[in-house]
């Protein structure tokens, strides 16, 4: 089983020692089973697709990504799946080295004696970070929501109305603390 996933994470690595100088364009077309490739994977399903071009000069390499395309999410509203659409556009500079290092984001060095650079990785955690944070379904062009209805109302039967309570003597125990009266009052003294 390892030797299959070390197999196809294979297919994402770019020999450049033979390559001429100048600029070469890979294709790469990621779904399921290229996050399968990754343990405990922040995306399952997707369709996307990945155009590297890769500039070689005598001192370095430059990788281009473009990535466009969707991934699977649950909306944060109504935790039904929906498709969230992803697009990342960036770059990776190869220089050579000593010993495997990342310094930056944007830069890795490689030994002197490496022929071939794996791109999975890198194309995965680009796509991870072009995720938005929140994904909610749009809403209909009548205004309603595009969340599923059915969830929604369920939702609406466990939210809580808060009201001001009142104490034992029948006040209200969310007065405001007169302290922060004062407090406005210089605030409003300030702003005139």
């Amino acid at each position: 089983m390892a030797a299959e996933k070390e197999k196809k994470i294979g297919e994402y690595g770019i020999a450049f020692k033979g390559l001429k100088e100048g600029e070469h364009l890979y294709e790469y077309k990621l779904g399921s089973a290229f996050f399968e490739l990754f343990e405990q994977s922040q995306v399952e399903t997707g369709e996307l697709l990945a155009t590297v071009t890769l500039t070689k000069s005598t001192r370095m390499l430059e990788l281009s990504f473009h990535i466009e395309g969707v991934v699977e999410a649950l909306c944060d509203r109504c935790l039904g799946l929906m498709e969230v659409p992803v697009t990342y556009q960036g770059k990776l500079f190869i220089k050579f080295g000593e010993a495997y290092d990342e310094p930056t984001e944007e830069i890795v060095i490689l030994p002197q004696e490496e022929h071939t650079i794996n791109i999975a990785r890198f194309m995965y955690e680009y796509i991870v970070v072009s995720i938005p944070i929140r994904h909610v379904h749009s809403d209909k062009e009548d205004g309603t929501s595009g969340c599923d209805p059915e969830m929604l109302a369920r939702l609406e039967t466990y939210l809580v109305d808060q009201e001001p309570s009142a104490g034992e003597d029948g006040e209200n125990d969310d007065e405001i603390d007169p302290r922060w009266n004062e407090l406005k009052k210089l605030k409003n003294k300030n702003n005139k």
